[in-house]
């Protein structure tokens, strides 16, 4: 009967149909599968892009207190205050990123200097509790002094650490062999207010300047404040 062939026809084409149109949405499955697949491992790399950009962030904030330090040395060697030995050259390091796909320049390239000749920076396991004279040289450059208030802080950490008398025009050296800048420039003058104003914490001997024992103790118990 031609009815019933029409109608037969007809239902094929729309079980056809319905097939195809089945297998789309389960297609468009598969595509938002992997489209959330890929939003996932993009915000991955952002997160990571951003811890990486925060690190650097840091890092700027290093250099610039470098440089900042460098032109106040620079500024007292044209005065004539002070004589300072030059920097050695710094290179840049190119380092790759293994996690998110950038390339970029190391700027953590800001090395220590020496030590003041006589004083043993390192520090020994199971010696005991941290003092000013065995607490790790970078530690107390990038941890301690940070953390201080004042640059009278800084002055009597610093002279507890170099443990020797100095010249108030040689606290600059100090500062500057810990690759530190203190929140106020540290001239002689600015040392000498400083002195005079905290005057039971330092004595002046032979136009150089030491802590007096009160000092001594005022810096440790500064020091245990700020680990």
């Amino acid at each position: 009967m031609p009815e019933i062939d029409n109608l037969q026809s007809q239902l094929a084409q729309e079980e056809r149909t319905l097939e195809a149109t089945q297998g789309q949405i389960q297609a468009a499955h598969g595509n938002i599968e992997a489209l959330r697949a890929q939003i996932e491992d993009t915000q991955q790399k952002i997160t990571a892009t951003e811890n990486h950009i925060e690190k650097l962030k840091e890092q700027i904030s290093t250099i610039e207190k470098r440089i900042a330090l460098l032109r106040e040395y620079m500024d007292m060697v044209e005065a004539g205050g002070v004589t300072i030995e030059p920097l050695e050259p710094i290179e840049p390091q190119v380092t790759e990123d293994e996690d998110i796909d950038i390339e970029g320049v190391d700027l953590e390239f800001v090395q220590p200097l020496m030590a003041p000749d006589g004083v043993d920076s390192s520090v020994e396991e199971d010696e005991g509790p941290t003092t000013l004279h065995n607490v790790d040289e970078e530690y107390f450059t990038d941890e301690i002094l940070p953390r201080t208030k004042t640059f009278g802080e800084e002055l009597l950490l610093v002279l507890a650490h170099h443990r020797k008398a100095v010249a108030p025009k040689g606290i600059a050296g100090l500062f500057r062999r810990l690759d530190y800048a203190p929140k106020l420039s540290p001239t002689s003058k600015n040392v000498k207010t400083q002195v005079e104003t905290d005057a039971h914490l330092y004595e002046i001997t032979k136009d150089k300047v030491a802590l007096t024992r009160e000092g001594r103790t005022e810096a440790q118990n500064l020091l245990q404040q700020l680990l």
